[in-house]
């Protein structure tokens, strides 16, 4: 009995384990199969979404590259009406220049002026110092030429040593004006006398330099003053001043945005008309491409046979659009 009971026991215990291993083997080769049937299926969508992605990148693809053909052509047509704008502008801006000079003439009859056969020129700035001044008076060290600064007190509390610049680097130093407002300026005698007074007292007090030379903002000729011009440049004889004008403009002054090239033909190509050509300029923070201008004007007038640049002195030739009663 006990024999039998052996026996079935390990016969029960043969097909337990069996079971074990058959559901053992059956769990390890489903389970992989399984996993491979996810991973197919994740696959096949994953593909399905990558190109789904790639149609969609090949249609934006598509439509970048007409937009930027686009871009180029209007990119192209912008250029275009750029340099035609520009061309308006010069056009513009040299008629400005030519009216601005229409009514100027070649003084000679004031001072000891004698025909030695050589042509002087005056580079002028007018309404400065600026944030150029330095770049400006860097230039004319270049080339070893001195200029002539009217300047303005618009730098006076902030940048002081910019006038002292001018002086120190043996270049002339004129009166603008104080504040260059042409309705405080020119509203009457009195208020032009005081800001006469206070621009000459500060160049002289900042620089140790007495100015003896002004321009007028506008020119002598100006239409705007509501004073007299006449009384104005009498005033200014009859202190001892001598004022200029100019028979050349460079044309920076105009209200269209001119080319550095357009400006040195402007200053060029009435040099040798004139015995004496005083050459209006503009030292301001928004005449950018005078400066770019300036070495080119140089090197076109150092190239004129017979022609020197100087600065303005009391004692140069005064060019003048109005003639001062007092020394008529």
């Amino acid at each position: 009995m006990n024999d039998i009971s052996h026996a079935e026991f390990r016969r029960r215990r043969v097909r337990r384990l069996k079971r074990i291993i058959v559901t053992a083997f059956f769990i390890f080769m489903t389970i992989p199969l399984a996993l491979a049937i996810w991973l197919g299926c994740r696959l096949y969508t994953t593909s399905n979404e990558l190109a789904e992605i790639t149609a969609q990148y090949m249609v934006q693809l598509s439509i970048t590259d007409e937009l930027n053909d686009t871009l180029d052509e209007r990119s192209a047509e912008a250029d275009e009406l750029k340099d035609k704008l520009n061309e308006a502008y010069d056009r513009m801006a040299e008629m400005e220049a030519d009216n601005e000079g229409s009514d100027v003439q070649d003084v000679r009859d004031i001072g000891d002026f004698k025909d030695d056969g050589i042509r002087h020129v005056y580079l002028t700035f007018d309404d400065g110092p600026s944030i150029y001044t330095g770049k400006i008076l860097d230039i004319l060290d270049k080339y070893g030429v001195k200029a002539t600064f009217f300047v303005t007190g618009e730098e006076a509390e902030t940048n002081p040593e910019r006038y002292r610049a001018i002086v120190e680097r043996g270049h002339s130093i004129g009166m603008h004006s104080f504040t260059h407002v042409y309705s405080d300026v020119y509203k009457n005698k009195d208020n032009f006398i005081k800001d006469f007074n206070k621009i000459r007292d500060y160049i002289s007090e900042t620089t140790g330099v007495t100015p003896e030379i002004y321009r007028f903002p506008g020119g002598s000729s100006n239409t705007v003053s509501a004073t007299d011009m006449d009384e104005l440049c009498d005033y200014l004889t009859d202190e001892g001043i001598v004022y200029f004008d100019w028979n050349i403009s460079s044309g920076d002054a105009s209200h269209y945005p001119l080319s550095a090239d357009r400006i040195k033909r402007n200053c060029l190509k009435n040099v040798a008309n004139f015995d004496n050509a005083v050459i209006l300029m503009h030292d301001v923070s928004t005449k950018g491409t005078t400066v770019e201008a300036l070495p080119g004007i140089i090197e076109g007038i150092l190239d004129m046979e017979d022609t020197e640049i100087l600065p303005i002195t009391k004692d140069t030739v005064p060019i003048q659009h109005r003639k001062s009663k007092e020394i008529e």
